[in-house]
């Protein structure tokens, strides 16, 4: 100590390495977080692709079931009304005859 009052030096050798260790174990951990964090967000992707083909799946279905009772709704009409029905036809028949002239 005598030495560093009288030359105005300190001397930081151990100081030195002591703070590029920590500054080594600060890295290592701060490269460990993002290492968790690239986990967490893969897991989590997909966990959301996941989601989204099932609510695909579902929505397929939904189609499927709202055209199946469309259809059917329409076949229960026309049996009910037949008449109606070919009325309609001839009549959209006739404007698609005079769109073509």
């Amino acid at each position: 100590m005598a030495d560093e009052k009288s030359t105005g030096k300190r001397t930081l050798g151990v100081v030195e390495g002591r703070d590029s260790i920590s500054e080594e174990v600060r890295a290592a951990e701060a490269e460990a977080s993002i290492n968790e964090q690239i986990d967490a967000l893969k897991s989590e992707i997909s966990k959301l692709k996941e989601s989204a083909g099932l609510i695909a799946e579902g929505t397929g279905q939904l189609a499927v079931a709202k055209a199946e009772s469309l259809r059917e709704d329409l076949r229960q009409t026309i049996q009910a009304n037949p008449l109606a029905t070919l009325a309609g036809a001839a009549f959209i028949g006739y404007l698609f005859g005079l769109r073509h002239r």
